[in-house]
């Protein structure tokens, strides 16, 4: 049964999807989003309706959290308890350092599929 929706946009879902699929992972649904605008209020909510009992729901992001998508999505998406995995805040888009944006990444997928 699944036990987290975890949703998310872009590239983070393929390596989402990698994770899920190397450790047959039946515990996490994810869902791309592929548009912010209009809200896709009525799809959002079917979704919900068929893991109603779920027990989080997340929004899984690489940008720092202060940036990308999620500002935007917790104030418009209306999804009830929405938490957020993704990098720290910060100044910058970027780490400034490869192996620190590996670690990172590495941590925002481990961190979604860990209960």
């Amino acid at each position: 049964a699944v036990k987290r929706l975890v949703f998310c946009s872009g590239k983070v879902y393929y390596d989402l999807l990698e994770k899920q699929q190397s450790t047959n992972d039946k515990n996490v649904a994810i869902i791309r989003i592929e548009q912010y605008y209009p809200i896709p209020s009525k799809q959002i909510q079917t979704i919900l309706d068929k893991y109603k009992n779920a027990k989080d729901n997340f929004w899984v992001q690489e940008e720092p959290e202060n940036m990308g998508a999620w500002p935007y999505v917790n104030r418009k998406f209306k999804i009830k308890d929405l938490n957020v995995i993704a990098r720290p805040e910060s100044a910058s888009p970027a780490t400034g350092s490869s192996k620190m944006h590996a670690k990172q990444q590495l941590e925002i997928i481990e961190k979604t599929f860990q209960f």
